[in-house]
């Protein structure tokens, strides 16, 4: 019977026993069928108790939401710059370095590297180094940036003082150098906007290449020497150094 029509069936009889000739006992057992089949009739969890159960996939794997992918690194400007291709012209030797970290900040170990590339070996048996000037090699790796121009030849660098002082050469601030496809004419002009600079530019057809040195005021000259020659240089520099070199900061010395 349906639980609705045993429901009815049993108020009916509980309102009115004798009309149906039911007796107390038999009203009884009847009361407690009716609660035997209202315990087993199914009912519904409360709203609050129901959850739902985890999605599953086509495999029977519950099915998550996706993670949010990381975002990907950006490379600062110090780590995209090139290394630079630098030769040394007594030795041959060469090396590929970078002189930056990614901060920003001087590699010591590579600039350890270019002193003992850029040394002093015009004596073979006797070669010296020394620590060049960081702010030097600043300058060298700007000018090569600035030009887009990754092959470097190293003419001198470093010389050990001896009969001759060296000028800034003896103390490892001073390069001679070329970059491949620039003019040195080209490359002295840039390098003469930089405040606290020496630079040199030596124009005999057989030399070619501009001298770069750090020092607290600028200087600036023309060098026509053959090689192995040394005639007096001559100035080319203005009353408008003193104020340039006013401007420095530290930051004119980055790529």
């Amino acid at each position: 019977m349906p639980l609705e029509a045993c429901s009815e069936k049993l108020d009916a009889v509980s309102s009115n026993p004798h009309r149906f000739g039911v007796s107390a006992l038999a009203l009884m057992g009847l009361l407690g069928a009716g609660g035997l089949v209202s315990a087993l009739w199914p009912r519904q969890a409360p709203a609050a108790q129901t959850e739902r159960a985890p999605k599953l996939t086509t495999l029977g794997l519950v099915s998550r939401p996706p993670l949010p992918l990381a975002a990907p690194s950006v490379a600062t400007r110090f780590e995209q710059l090139s290394a630079l291709h630098i030769e040394q012209q007594t030795t041959r030797e060469t090396l590929d370095l970078k002189l930056y970290d990614a901060e920003g900040q001087i590699d010591e170990a590579a600039a350890a590297r270019l002193d003992e590339l850029l040394c002093d070996a015009r004596s073979p048996k006797h070669v010296e180094t020394t620590r060049l000037n960081r702010r030097t090699l600043q300058l060298l790796y700007k000018a090569a940036y600035h030009f887009t121009a990754y092959e470097v030849e190293v003419v001198s660098a470093y010389r050990k003082p001896g009969r001759r002082r060296e000028g800034p050469h003896g103390t490892g601030a001073a390069i001679d150098f070329r970059l491949r496809g620039v003019s040195a004419q080209l490359l002295a002009s840039y390098l003469r906007t930089i405040p606290r600079t020496g630079v040199g530019i030596y124009t005999h057809p057989k030399t070619q290449y501009v001298h770069l040195d750090s020092r607290e005021h600028s200087f600036h000259w023309v060098d026509a020497s053959p090689p192995r020659k040394h005639w007096r240089e001559r100035s080319i520099g203005g009353a408008d150094l003193p104020r340039l070199d006013q401007t420095y900061t530290p930051a004119c010395d980055l790529p």
